[in-house]
């Protein structure tokens, strides 16, 4: 779908007006009373989220639509949302899908199609996608199966390095296509990263099939964002909770280029990860930026003019944990970043 997104030639000179665009996106699992804790919110929950999200005056878009305007250096709204769901569960449809289909928003859904097509549990059937996408919902690609798509022979799987490994991706996210495609028509070429794991090789192959691809680690995302590790907020679980949402849908992206680390997977060894990046516009953040680290809080962040480092005190725990970085911009706004980490055993 995006080989890249257009970096945008703006000044941050003049204001908050004068940056460039950005867009929030937020995840959803389940909405049900029923079901896991940690990938849920309740149906009240989910409808003061859409009270939300109307009262902070964002524009929600389709994501096909958001990415496009992105890439093509488009004005966009000033606050700009996009709504996403990952698994394909039957709560989207019973209580979800009737919420935003009467204030008219679009959304997404990411579908994994082999739990669909061997007619498990609790998932959407192929009948039931196809009637929401006959009413504006765009399916996306979240893989064949729910694999840990990047942790390679210790989870039974190629390693990334193998030959094998670019046969195991056809499988995963061609065929997953070529179902998905085969039973709703034509879909755009979005790509959600089961549990938000992506590495080099698996992001190279995805840009050079088209996809842009989805995390779980938090953040707006803009012009300048990699089309192949792409944020979203987490809306679910303790991160459903208002006080936590609230001031993420009018959060604009820390535009930067990051530097280092150059992988989510952290290599062996590694006890005390460093982040380090340059601000694209660092006229527009004078004031101070604050790094935090899943699990140790505000950690050492240095800045020297555009250039940002921030060094974890002690080792990440192993499996999934985030970088994340804020600043005030023009008008007291905050602006986020975040880098996604990957400690395995």
């Amino acid at each position: 779908m995006l080989g890249s997104l257009a970096l945008l030639g703006s000044s941050a000179r003049g204001g908050e007006e004068s940056l460039p665009p950005s867009v929030v996106v937020l995840q959803y699992h389940f909405v049900a009373t029923d079901t896991p804790a940690s990938t849920s919110v309740t149906p009240a929950q989910f409808a003061a989220h859409l009270e939300a999200i109307d009262a902070s005056g964002a524009t929600v878009l389709p994501l096909a639509e958001a990415l496009e305007a992105l890439h093509a250096g488009r004005t966009l709204p000033e606050t700009a949302l996009a709504i996403t769901f990952d698994d394909a569960y039957e709560s989207i449809a019973e209580a979800a899908h009737p919420l935003l289909r009467g204030r008219g928003w679009p959304y997404t859904i990411f579908v994994n199609p082999e739990p669909i097509d061997r007619r498990h549990g609790g998932f959407l059937s192929w009948d039931q996608l196809r009637q929401l996408a006959t009413e504006g919902v765009t399916i996306g690609n979240h893989g064949l199966r729910h694999d840990y798509m990047v942790r390679g022979e210790s989870q039974g799987l190629p390693a990334p390095a193998a030959p094998a490994y670019e046969t195991y991706l056809e499988t995963q996210v061609l065929d997953a296509q070529a179902r998905i495609d085969a039973e709703l028509g034509a879909q755009p070429k979005l790509f959600a990263y089961p549990y938000g794991e992506f590495a080099p090789t698996l992001q190279s192959w995805l840009k050079a099939q088209g996809y842009a691809a989805f995390g779980q680690h938090s953040g707006p995302l803009w012009a300048g964002s990699d089309p192949q590790a792409l944020p979203r907020f987490p809306a679910s679980g303790i991160y459903g909770e208002l006080d936590s949402l609230q001031p993420k849908l009018t959060m604009k992206a820390l535009a930067a280029t990051i530097e280092s680390p150059t992988s989510m997977i952290l290599p062996p060894g590694t006890e005390q990860p460093t982040l380090r990046f340059t601000l694209r516009f660092p006229e527009a953040h004078r004031g101070p930026v604050q790094c935090y680290l899943s699990g140790q809080g505000a950690i050492p962040t240095a800045r020297e003019g555009g250039q940002i480092e921030a060094k974890a005190p002690a080792a990440p725990p192993l499996g999934r944990s985030r970088f994340n970085c804020t600043a005030q911009g023009p008008g007291g706004r905050w602006h986020w970043l975040s880098q996604p980490l990957l400690r395995l055993p």
